[in-house]
């Protein structure tokens, strides 16, 4: 063998070397090591787009929840009564996963200990076909107890957008009431207000 064949042989374990060490480095403990996903702060405020986002979401439900827990019917209540939450109606232009601002809501009066939940109508009738139900007044009463709600709240989500050549403003609306089942009454309401305004930029909205 050639002394030029000997180095070039030389040359091509250690290059192999050092490729094969580089790659178990990387891959040790490290997944996607290459990867440009970061993590972020989920309560930093979100600017990405003028569309309803996360902040919007964290907002309105902590300006909702704070009025909601401070009127008399939940404040002063003598025990924490049995609330029912409705499903908020998305009525705006763009999608708006309004599931998420009542999950969201429903967490945070949960945690207050001020009220108790009723599972709604979809979640009901999956606890009534998973119950064995008789015709005993026993189980109506109980049943009826399930059934039964203190309040009702509701809500909806309402947006006006203006745009024209450089400037787009969006304006957003949540609103949401306390109703009694019983007489329906209006017993609280109040509402949460965003407004977003975006410049265009050279690569358009």
């Amino acid at each position: 063998m050639t002394t030029f064949t000997k180095l070039s042989l030389s040359a091509t374990l250690i290059l192999s070397s050092f490729l094969m060490s580089g790659c178990a480095t990387g891959g040790a403990g490290m997944v996607g090591a290459s990867s440009n996903v970061k993590y972020g702060d989920a309560k930093a405020a979100e600017t990405v787009t003028a569309d309803f986002g996360s902040s919007d979401l964290q907002s309105t439900a902590e300006t909702l929840t704070q009025s909601l827990l401070e009127t008399r019917y939940i404040a002063k209540a003598q025990q924490p009564p049995k609330v029912r939450l409705r499903t908020v109606n998305n009525l705006t232009y763009e999608h708006i996963d309004t599931k998420a601002i009542t999950d969201k809501i429903r967490i945070k009066l949960l945690k207050s200990g001020q009220v108790r939940f009723l599972a709604d109508t979809a979640n009901l009738n999956q606890v009534n076909a998973e119950r064995d139900l008789t015709t005993t007044a026993t189980t109506k009463t109980k049943m009826k107890a399930m059934t039964d709600s203190d309040y009702i709240i509701t809500g909806n989500v309402r947006s006006i957008k203006k745009a024209n050549d450089d400037v787009k403003d969006v304006y957003y609306n949540v609103s949401m009431e306390l109703v009694d089942p019983q007489s329906g009454e209006i017993l609280w309401a109040d509402e949460k207000e965003i407004r977003k305004v975006t410049a265009k930029s050279s690569m358009g909205w």
